[in-house]
């Protein structure tokens, strides 16, 4: 796809906080451009200067130094043919900036929105907290507007009820009639007619077994499979993990299990460790 930042969003957000958030990216797009000599316009082929307005937030490079034309608006636009994302997950928004010039405004504008809506706008990209955009993004977004410094890229996996979070749409890949849709740790739930089992999870970044993870024929089922893998590898060497495993895998879209390893991680002095699981915990 190339490299691009990703939002998954409330449809609708409230008109005062996104009033604050565009006057925000106002300042500090203003300030990068001023700073370091970006130029932007209002899309690629409109030469009107950029909105920073109270229904939507726009903008793109000029010429060579253009891409994809950010675009948030306060009340989300599906692209034709979206669906409604399943309940608990958020609508799907990208920008693929290729790390073109105005991309640190990309970033500073996706800091804005995440800093005034949390949970309701989060963050994700292909790119890390060491990548230049990144970094300046989150510099002069402490020094213009007063935060961003702490903001982070390196945040657990989102989670619903059911499990591991999709983190983008279903996707066709080779001639198989494969479908792909990925996860929010990265791996990736597959579909094909080809497969044994009607659903497959894997992990795109190794090769052993075709980095196959786990299987099955109810969607559920197979995600729920997938989260109690994930966290018996996250957290391997973790003290009573095995005590509580079964319960986890049997008692599907029941919390309750990782929260007793929580609880009794922190009896024993493992308050770290502790939190870290109950950070993956959805609220």
């Amino acid at each position: 796809m190339g490299y691009t930042h990703y939002a998954s969003r409330r449809k609708r957000l409230p008109l005062a906080s996104f009033k604050l958030a565009a006057e925000d990216c106002r300042k500090v797009v203003e300030a990068l451009c001023a700073e370091k000599g970006i130029r932007i316009q209002f899309d690629m082929d409109d030469p009107k200067p950029a909105h920073f307005g109270a229904d939507h937030v726009q903008f793109n490079g000029v010429g060579d130094e253009a891409h994809e034309t950010f675009v948030v608006e306060r009340n989300h636009t599906p692209c034709p043919g979206q669906t409604p994302p399943p309940r608990g997950e958020g609508w799907f928004e990208f920008t693929k900036t290729a790390r073109k010039p105005y991309e640190c405004a990309v970033c500073a504008c996706l800091i804005v929105f995440h800093h005034h809506f949390g949970e309701a706008y989060r963050i994700s990209s292909d790119g890390d907290d060491d990548d230049e955009g990144w970094l300046t993004a989150r510099e002069c977004c402490q020094r213009v507007l007063g935060y961003g410094a702490d903001f982070t890229l390196k945040v657990p996996p989102r989670m619903t009820v059911n499990g591991l979070a999709f983190a983008g749409p279903w996707s066709d890949r080779g001639e198989d009639g494969e479908r792909v849709r990925a996860l929010s740790n990265g791996w990736e739930l597959r579909k094909s007619r080809g497969m044994s089992l009607r659903y497959g999870v894997c992990d795109p970044g190794t090769t052993k077994n075709g980095g196959f993870i786990v299987g099955g024929d109810i969607l559920r089922a197979v995600i729920w499979h997938a989260t109690v893998t994930y966290f018996r590898r996250a957290f391997a060497d973790a003290p009573f993990l095995d005590e509580f495993a079964n319960a986890m895998l049997k008692l599907r879209g029941e919390w309750a299990s990782f929260l007793a390893w929580s609880d009794k991680l922190q009896d024993h002095g493992h308050d770290e460790l502790a939190r870290k699981i109950r950070e993956h915990i959805p609220r």
